[in-house]
């Protein structure tokens, strides 16, 4: 995947469009000060180069006590991780899964309702991927702050 340059129109529409991807071309162009026509393109040119998806996200702050389980995954080293990856990837419960330098090799979350659920999970699902070492993982105790806006990056 070739990385796309991102000007400052197109941070400032993914700036906006984080807080309300439902707002029109129409509002967005007004609110930044360029014709409908500029942002019509540049959303366009921004989905096809697959820098952004529009997608609803579940508002977790609003769920009964949700619970957030990291996995720390480590490999055995005999056997290839990107099998592991692509396992990982297609659970649908599984929504993050990354490489680490560190403490494991993969992480990746899951929410539950508790840990019996976490628990039955990983034995029936999690563990019968071939090339997992061992897992240790943490549940949150309490969700305080859940951003999914990834367009600020630290300076």
């Amino acid at each position: 995947m070739k990385p796309i340059e991102l000007n400052s129109l197109d941070q400032r529409i993914l700036e906006r469009l984080s807080s309300d991807a439902r707002v029109s071309n129409r509002e967005l162009a007004r609110e930044l000060g360029v014709t409908e026509g500029t942002i019509r393109v540049r959303l366009k040119r921004l989905t096809d180069e697959n820098a952004i998806q529009v997608v609803a996200i579940t508002n977790y702050d609003h769920m009964i006590d949700p619970v957030v389980a990291y996995l720390w995954i480590e490999l055995d080293a005999n056997y290839p991780a990107r099998p592991v990856i692509d396992a990982l990837v297609a659970e649908p419960q599984i929504t993050y899964v990354t490489s680490l330098l560190g403490r494991a090799d993969l992480m990746a979350i899951t929410w539950v309702r508790d840990s019996s659920q976490l628990v039955e999970y990983l034995h029936n699902r999690i563990d019968t991927i071939p090339g997992i070492a061992r897992i240790h993982y943490e549940l949150t105790h309490k969700l305080i702050k859940h951003d999914f806006r990834t367009t600020n990056i630290v300076k």
